[in-house]
């Protein structure tokens, strides 16, 4: 075995060789170890083979050189000093590897790896525990992203249970934050959901919104997701005009953010002025009050998608509010993902639909107009500068 070369290897343990009361255990799932993951920096121990892999590709293999001194026992040798220093550098060590471990657990959470993001969210528990304690509040993020994880794969028994244990902190330490509030009652909502509690799930869906209202702001994009999952039971309990008042609000948190992504552009072009629907507004005056994360746009676009059917099978593909989401998406393909045609297709028919409903001359329509000739023009320009390369491209031959 080169360690120049090797990455890992699996090996089968024979469990003869260890002491009866000693038996490894898996790093997953605490259950008693088959194989052992060795890498050129540390030998790790798993249930089986797959658990072994699962484990390399979600966490090990981008930390199993920080790890490797965290498994060892530290030397009691030393003056009172050196080894107090000893131990708070390993406290800093692993107060790193929790945040790394927890990053890219949340990276592969929007991926939709989700089997991947569980290794990631284990390791960080396990140091959190050894830092801060098994009813520490630090607990409670590991916790929800196992429980995401969980969901994701379709385990809601594995998710409830993650889920009652982060709840159970919460409810003991008043010094939680709101922000992880909000997190776990949107995902004890999303677990009501799946199990069609849908009474629960309203209620969970509210807290989520009460405790994202207070961090965030009642307009924030990271309170529109409360919005759109309290929208999805409502149409899940036949209530639809509920329903379409809560996807209304999400389409004008995204419109609002969008128009302000919009302004900010047209200002790096010349400082013009944009018309919008209710008023003539500087550039520049309207600025998005947050950045949403990537999972959040991930999810963004998703409701935005699922609102856009909604409305065309309740209301109709020409109804107003229709042409509203169409628009919305296309500011959205534009200013956000940078897919100027496909921009350019939701805009084109929230145009027509703005025409017919509202008229030519009405000021919703001649925004829309405005925009989209914008984006037409981009789109030109793009296709411009293609057909310019391959002209130099064939010319040099």
């Amino acid at each position: 075995m080169n360690p120049e070369t090797l990455e890992y290897e699996i090996q089968k343990l024979n469990l003869l060789a260890f002491p009866r009361n000693e038996l490894p255990k898996c790093s997953l799932t605490g259950s008693t170890a088959n194989v052992q993951l060795v890498t050129p920096h540390c030998t790790l121990f798993y249930a089986t083979e797959s658990h072994a892999e699962q484990a390399w590709h979600g966490i090990v293999k981008k930390v199993s050189h920080l790890i490797a001194p965290l498994l060892n026992t530290p030397p009691i040798i030393g003056t009172k000093d050196e080894r107090a220093r000893r131990t708070n550098n390993i406290a800093l060590s692993k107060k790193s590897l929790i945040d790394f471990c927890l990053s890219e657990s949340q990276n592969l959470l929007s991926s939709e790896k989700y089997q991947l993001a569980i290794p990631g969210a284990i390791q960080s528990l396990k140091f959190s525990k050894e830092l801060y304690g098994d009813m520490s509040v630090e607990n409670v993020e590991p916790y929800l992203i196992l429980a995401q994880a969980s969901l994701g794969m379709h385990s809601p028994r594995q998710a409830e249970e993650y889920l009652a244990l982060a709840k159970w902190i919460v409810l003991n330490d008043e010094k939680c934050s709101d922000r992880v509030k909000s997190r776990l009652h949107q995902l004890l909502g999303r677990l009501h959901t799946a199990e069609g509690k849908f009474e629960d799930a309203k209620t969970a869906f509210a807290s989520s919104i009460f405790f994202s209202a207070k961090t965030y702001g009642a307009e924030a994009i990271a309170t529109a997701i409360g919005y759109y999952n309290l929208g999805d039971v409502f149409i899940a309990l036949g209530n639809i005009e509920s329903a379409l008042a809560f996807f209304d609000k999400v389409v004008d948190i995204w419109y609002k953010y969008l128009s302000g992504l919009h302004s900010q552009a047209l200002n790096k072009m010349g400082g013009r002025y944009v018309e919008t629907p209710e008023n003539t507004t500087p550039l520049g005056d309207v600025v998005p009050a947050d950045e949403p994360t990537e999972a959040q746009l991930t999810d963004g676009k998703n409701h935005l998608l699922q609102i856009l059917d909604n409305r065309q099978r309740l209301l109709g593909d020409n109804h107003i509010a229709t042409g509203e989401v169409q628009y919305s998406l296309g500011l959205f393909e534009f200013f956000i993902l940078g897919n100027e045609e496909e921009s350019a297709r939701y805009m084109g028919v929230a145009h027509e639909i703005y025409q017919s409903q509202l008229g030519a001359s009405h000021a919703s329509t001649l925004h829309v107009s405005a925009v989209l000739s914008l984006v037409n023009q981009q789109v030109m320009e793009k296709e411009g500068g293609v057909l310019q390369s391959n002209r130099m491209h064939t010319s040099a031959f």
